[in-house]
């Protein structure tokens, strides 16, 4: 099947980034939602996220206004996925909402459309249920800042069919993205589980005045965060080993000590969130930039690192 119509249900952040993907790659996009107000932002949003994508480099000169050209906007659900081979839903993380929303989507896209979710946290399954169709129902799972962010976790649900999980995989690499498939459905799929793990310590880190959020943010980039798009968890214990059996072997009981030190609380203490909070408006670039300002730098960064991994990894 070839995908050529697009359509974007849910028109905030992450849709807005799926929008700019999609526009960039020479495909025509629907951006739906049930706000004016929210569409009028999202095109604001877009025109500056191609813009970057133009100005770092990955879109030649007047390809973003090509691009912007690709895009319309529209209240009506039936307008947006009537006529689309693939729809990206980006509305809230709420169970009941994406059944709904996946319900009109069903009754409304062509037979052979792929539905696809970017919750960040829920499984297909309880969503597809919704469905009539729920074979062609999928996760695609991206990260912030989407139209930059290589990454996206494809996972589908219990009634989800191979060749949509294949079609969604082989679509996201022809966009230019890194797919990668989980083998089974867990909450948080691989990414925000792991990002889970770590914030639990951090935070337990600052609740029990081990170190401020300025010097855990400062330990995480200058330390981890510069390894980090080279090689990951399993190749930093290989290669720090000498081997990962040596690792395993060697490192056992120094991590064990690690993790018994270790909280595993599943909801944030009320002293760990005042401390959080405090900690965090204390932070040097919290007190002399703006959430936006902070927000550009990092999409300006961004790119360049991008490229440099890019260029690395050949």
């Amino acid at each position: 099947m070839e995908i050529r119509n697009f359509a974007c249900v849910g028109a905030g952040l992450i849709g807005q980034g799926w929008a700019t993907v999609f526009a960039s790659r020479g495909y025509d996009v629907t951006l739906q939602d049930v706000s004016a107000e929210v569409l009028d932002n999202a095109v604001v949003r877009v025109d500056a996220n191609l813009k970057l994508l133009e100005k770092s480099g990955f879109l030649g000169p007047e390809e973003s206004k090509a691009a912007n050209a690709r895009i319309k906007t529209t209240l009506s659900m039936e307008e947006a996925v009537g006529n689309a081979d693939y729809v990206q839903e980006s509305v809230l993380d709420d169970y009941d909402l994406k059944r709904r929303v996946f319900k009109d989507m069903d009754a409304l896209a062509p037979e052979h459309a792929i539905l696809a979710s970017s919750a960040s946290g829920l499984t297909m399954t309880p969503i597809q249920t919704a469905a009539a169709r729920p074979e062609r129902c999928v996760l695609v799972h991206p990260m912030l800042p989407v139209h930059l962010i290589p990454v996206v976790e494809i996972v589908g649900g219990e009634k989800t069919s191979p060749e949509t999980v294949r079609a969604a995989r082989d679509l996201m690499t022809k966009l230019g993205k890194t797919p990668v498939v989980l083998k089974k459905e867990v909450p948080g799929y691989i990414v925000n589980r792991l990002q889970s793990a770590l914030l639990r310590e951090a935070i337990d880190m600052v609740d029990k005045g081990v170190a401020s959020p300025q010097d855990i943010d400062l330990a995480f980039c200058m330390g981890i965060g510069l390894r980090d798009p080279l090689i990951g968890p399993f190749m930093r214990i290989h290669l720090a080993g000498n081997g990962v059996e040596n690792f395993l072997e060697n490192y056992a009981k120094s991590y064990q000590y690690r993790w018994e030190s270790m909280n595993t609380w599943t909801s944030i203490p009320p002293s760990a969130k005042e401390a959080v909070i405090k900690g965090v408006h204390e932070m040097d670039v919290v007190q002399s930039k703006t959430l936006e300002d902070i927000k550009g730098w990092r999409d300006d960064m961004l790119p360049k690192i991008l490229k440099l991994v890019q260029k690395g990894r050949g």
